[in-house]
């Protein structure tokens, strides 16, 4: 079996069952359900067609853990079953506890290779055939798709994070209820495994009551020794506008749930009579960190004008934290014992934006069955943030520069005004001025809103707080999920330091989370980071490196008799990066450059490469 091609990729489960039903018409169709600290893979079976596991090639199926030997065991059709030979794993494998040779394991039955567990499904007896098991990252790529798709159609969205309780226990293992969760979804729906005890679902074009609908079923008590279940449900717009706020949402709000409230909503605007305030996740709040020059002189400037009540704009990317200063606006103010209310403009349902803010009257229009009061009325007295203003329709800027300038609303269907006192911080990532030239936004708004701006600087110009950030972010999620996880080693948050975070700290905050999950120790390490964030961390190093050994600066050119020489430089270089960013680790690092390790060991000999350093053959050092 030659070492330089690719591994097996896994398929989706309803690939898995065609191709069983063309190589063995009438038989059950198997297959393995393989779940290890990064979430779980299916794996079609044919006949006449063994698939080795392992850690790396030439192993068909390549699982990303320690536990796993190269290559590990072997899984083949059998008459009653599946044959599974171990192919001198140092790990073992292992069937009803007992460390096996070989052995036949029948549908339903369950085996485990070092710390990965593997089960073997009859596809044709569940629902889980019609489904396709995603990694994590692939559906979260088709979440950012979906909710594209619902914004422009008007459709509804829901994301669901599904964990097991107690943690650690042997049922709460995703192999031992994942067939379970899958019975109950269409075969729409998309699922993946986020660690060894939790998935997430993504449910496109579902309303959010039916999705509540599905969640109480998802959570309602299985048989006995059956593991229980948690649900934390966020639906789009309503609780977010992009996947990672989606998905981190649905998270924490199944992190919230309990024995008592199995299932937590993120956010419940189609929930307006609360009758199911029970379910309600509380939002997470913490104060500032602040450990960076540019951070100390914003929130110097917060403090000045928190006791005003001119309104402030938040400009900053996505992700930033402009939800943050807005609260730290309030709370060093005088109206830090009335309501902040944020409202995120882009999340509100065009139709329903200007009822949302000012509240409508009985009757106003269809669906309309009682009065409501709208975001102003709410907050009198309070905070106003508006997050995502530059995204209010033509008419509702008209209404919110009335607001402002009368400190009055109408409501929606009425005549009369009602006076509000509140004070407004609106928040944007777009360039309003722009905006305005191009005529979507009211210049004479932007002029009422900028009384005072705030920039927050993105998180690539701060490093000096991602540390911190790090820190608290896994002190949370670790309490949240009940891991002994206590800190993130330096190596790791080296990585962390090196990335340039284009989804700023939202996106650190949803890294550590998962790292958390996944780690197989009291530190989260560089292995538990994704491969993509480590390879981004890697790429300015190698920049760093290469012009510091005397390559061309941008734009410039070198001599025809030197172009082979910085090449080698630049591959060594890029190697070099790799292997440090996994530790030396060989196998990871040509799993991380693209690479069959064979020619990744060749290269280090070519180059000379050195754990200390590196030099290039023919005197290129």
């Amino acid at each position: 079996m030659p070492d330089d091609r690719s591994p097996r990729q896994t398929v989706t489960l309803s690939e898995i069952g065609a191709e069983s039903v063309r190589a063995a018409p009438g038989q059950d169709r198997l297959m393995l359900l393989i779940c290890h600290h990064g979430g779980a893979e299916a794996v079609g079976l044919r006949p006449q067609a063994p698939v080795v596991v392992g850690r790396e090639l030439p192993a068909d199926v390549v699982i990303d853990d320690p536990t796993l030997s190269h290559c590990h065991a072997r899984f083949t059709l059998a008459q009653q079953g599946v044959a599974v030979e171990d192919l001198g794993s140092h790990n073992g494998t292992f069937v009803g506890g007992e460390r096996v040779e070989r052995a036949t394991v029948q549908p339903g039955g369950e085996l485990a290779l070092g710390q990965v567990v593997v089960r073997v499904l009859a596809a044709q007896h569940g629902s889980a055939a019609r489904l396709g098991l995603y990694a994590h990252d692939r559906l979260c790529a088709e979440l950012g798709q979906e909710i594209e798709r619902a914004r422009f159609f008007g459709d509804a969205l829901s994301v669901v994070h599904v964990r097991a309780a107690p943690r650690g226990a042997p049922e709460s293992h995703l192999a031992r209820w994942i067939d379970r969760v899958s019975r109950k979804l269409r075969p729409v729906d998309r699922l993946a495994g986020y660690g060894s005890e939790a998935v997430h679902l993504l449910l496109p074009r579902l309303a959010p009551e039916q999705a509540f609908s599905l969640c109480k079923a998802i959570v309602r008590p299985g048989a006995s020794g059956e593991a229980s279940l948690r649900c934390g449900l966020a639906s789009f717009p309503a609780a977010a506008g992009t996947a990672d706020d989606l998905l981190a949402a649905c998270r924490r709000a199944a992190l919230e749930a309990d024995e008592r409230v199995p299932l937590r909503l993120a956010a419940a605007g189609w929930a307006s009579e609360g009758k199911l305030d029970d379910h309600f996740a509380p939002a997470a709040q913490r104060g500032p960190v602040v450990q960076s020059e540019i951070m100390r002189r914003l929130f110097e400037t917060v403090d000045r004008i928190a006791a005003t009540v001119i309104p402030v704009l938040i400009c900053g990317e996505t992700g930033t934290g402009k939800e943050v200063v807005a609260r730290a606006i309030h709370e060093r103010g005088p109206r830090r014992e009335r309501r902040l209310v944020c409202i995120n403009c882009a999340a509100i349902p065009a139709q329903l934006v200007e009822s949302t803010l000012f509240g409508h009257e009985r009757g106003a229009f269809t669906g309309a069955t009682q009065q409501h009061r709208g975001v102003f009325e709410s907050a009198h007295g309070g905070t106003v943030m508006l997050d995502e203003v530059g995204e209010l329709p033509a008419p509702v800027q008209a209404a919110l520069l009335r607001v402002l300038e009368t400190k009055r609303v109408t409501r929606v269907g009425a005549s009369s005004e009602i006076e509000v006192d509140v004070r407004v911080v609106a928040a944007t990532n777009a360039d309003l001025g722009q905006m305005c030239v191009g005529g979507r936004f009211r210049r004479d708004l932007l002029y009422r809103l900028e009384a005072m701006t705030l920039i927050i600087p993105p998180l690539r110009e701060r490093r000096a707080e991602i540390p911190a950030l790090a820190r608290l972010f896994l002190e949370e999620a670790s309490r949240l999920n009940g891991c002994a996880v206590r800190g993130i080693d330096d190596e790791a948050l080296a990585v962390l330091g090196r990335y340039d975070w284009p989804g700023n700290v939202r996106e650190l905050r949803n890294v550590v989370d998962r790292a958390v999950v996944l780690a197989r120790g009291a530190l989260v390490t560089v292995e538990d980071l994704p491969a993509g964030l480590r390879r981004g961390a890697s790429a300015p190093a190698v920049a760093d490196r290469t012009a510091a050994a005397g390559g061309p600066a941008p734009g410039g050119a070198r001599e025809p008799a030197d172009l082979k020489a910085h090449l080698q430089r630049c591959e060594a270089e890029h190697i070099v990066a790799a292997l440090r960013a996994v530790g030396w680790n060989q196998s990871e690092a040509a799993r991380l450059l693209g690479i069959p390790r064979r020619t990744l060991v060749h290269k280090i000999k070519a180059f000379g490469i050195k754990k200390l350093g590196y030099g290039l053959a023919g005197g290129q050092g």
